[in-house]
């Protein structure tokens, strides 16, 4: 079967320089090809190591597509004594033997004031219940269960905290892999130093040779060509070979503006689930968690204060109790009902506006979506700015009773057959979509606890 090796060969050629080719692989020898394991023999352990390190998976592909089924790799030293490195095994269709990747270095690229996000730490709710099921068990199986995992939902409900606990829980429980947590900022900046100091083969090394690679923040490569185009070729190197892929954004990968078709297509071949904003009944057992670890006395009626006063984001929630410590620390008494409500008067948001107005709508819907106040209330035609706008009207109308021109006026002038159908979309969306039910009520409730207030 020496046909399979150097078909291989030929094939590995392709993708690197002379120099490495002759060096590292061509060097090596066949010993032998037999049910679906290529066997090679290294000159030395350092020969060895290196090849393991920097083309295994490259070898793997490239005999894979001689053979037209998958292929395992195995290299042992030439009169070596000791037994050799297990070798690298990922494939998708034998995902349990993940576990068994060639030993590396664990790369995370998380802060160290993100070990203690995991698991355990992560208040459960039925708002997020179903994604942290999901991420476990891709903590349990890598790229055995969901492959790629897509999270999304609003700024600080958990993703980074739901990545970080995976990343942390598999240095647990499988050693031996290696896992790259990023955001994809770090990957466009990462991407542009590698360009401009010409070391794209280091930057293609260190993104294709990780057995688990989590992405924050997609929503980033947005209008960034070179960075989208980068992730789509990391991402087919890693899903070909059978390595997890775990990516967070906070839209869904179909509302990504200027994305290429190709990689949002990448996003949703897996699994996509989100993160809906914490209920009542989460939010307290949330401020109690935070509490008791910050061993802070937390009475039950003023944790239910700063719950029904906050608004969608953990975040939020947790500044608030922050503030509510920092007050009774610096004044010296005690946390009560009274001095939560006195700490937490300086704490509603500057951009908020009582009475109820438009402009007051337009604020708190720009807030939740993210967007600029001067973006909703233009005519920028992208796709989540427009859906912004649909549901500014539809609240203007619902809660104010403004006329349809009244309405547009305030919207740079548009038509009320606009305004009629903004209103429209959203009403209809109401009935069948449960993440426009979620804004809508959030985004109401927000509003109706400021004019209270």
């Amino acid at each position: 079967m020496n046909d399979v090796w150097a078909r291989t060969l030929r094939r590995v050629k392709r993708k690197v320089n002379q120099h490495s080719f002759d060096t590292w692989i061509r060097s090596m020898r066949f010993l032998g090809y037999r049910k679906g394991v290529l066997r090679l023999v290294a000159s030395n352990d350092s020969h060895r190591n290196w090849v393991l390190d920097n083309y295994l998976s490259l070898i793997r592909v490239a005999a894979t597509e001689v053979c037209k089924k998958d292929v395992q790799i195995e290299i042992s030293v030439a009169n070596g004594d000791r037994p050799p490195r297990e070798p690298a095994v990922a494939t998708r269709s034998s995902p349990a033997a993940l576990p068994r990747l060639v030993s590396r270095r664990i790369v995370t690229g998380i802060p160290l004031t993100n070990g203690d996000l995991t698991f355990d730490n992560f208040v459960v709710g039925r708002s997020n219940e179903f994604a942290l099921a999901a991420c476990k068990k891709v903590a349990q199986v890598p790229a055995g269960a969901y492959n790629p995992l897509f999270i999304y939902g609003d700024p600080g409900l958990g993703k980074t905290h739901l990545l970080c606990a995976i990343a942390n829980s598999l240095k647990r429980t499988h050693p031996d892999l290696s896992v790259l947590y990023k955001t994809a900022e770090d990957f466009t900046n990462e991407l542009i130093d590698s360009i401009a100091s010409r070391q794209m083969a280091s930057f293609r090394l260190r993104y294709r040779s990780v057995d688990v690679l989590l992405l924050d923040d997609i929503q980033f490569i947005q209008d960034k060509n070179k960075t989208q185009e980068a992730l789509f070729y990391t991402f087919n190197a890693l899903y070909k070979c059978g390595r997890q892929i775990v990516i967070s954004g906070d839209r869904l990968p179909t509302e990504l503006n200027s994305v290429q078709q190709k990689l949002i297509s990448r996003l949703t071949w897996g699994l996509v689930v989100d993160l809906e904003p914490p209920d009542l009944k989460t939010k307290i057992a949330i401020l109690h968690k935070k509490a008791s670890a910050s061993k802070i006395a937390l009475p039950a009626d003023v944790a239910h204060y700063i719950a029904v006063s906050s608004g969608s984001s953990v975040r939020e929630l947790e500044g608030m109790l922050t503030t509510v410590r920092a007050y009774s620390e610096l004044r010296h008494v005690p946390i009560t009902l009274q001095t939560a409500k006195i700490a937490l008067r300086q704490y509603r948001p500057s951009d908020s506006l009582s009475p109820l107005c438009v402009e007051a709508i337009q604020r708190r819907v720009a807030r939740y979506y993210g967007i600029r106040l001067e973006h909703l209330v233009s005519r920028d035609r992208t796709r989540s700015t427009v859906r912004a706008r649909q549901v500014a009207m539809f609240l203007c109308r619902e809660m104010l009773k403004e006329s349809y021109p009244s309405i547009g006026k305030t919207f740079s002038g548009m038509c009320h057959a606009a305004v009629i159908h903004s209103c429209q979309v959203v009403s209809r969306l109401l009935k069948t979509d449960p993440v426009m039910r979620r804004a809508v009520e959030s985004i109401r409730a927000d509003l109706l606890r400021e004019t209270e207030s």
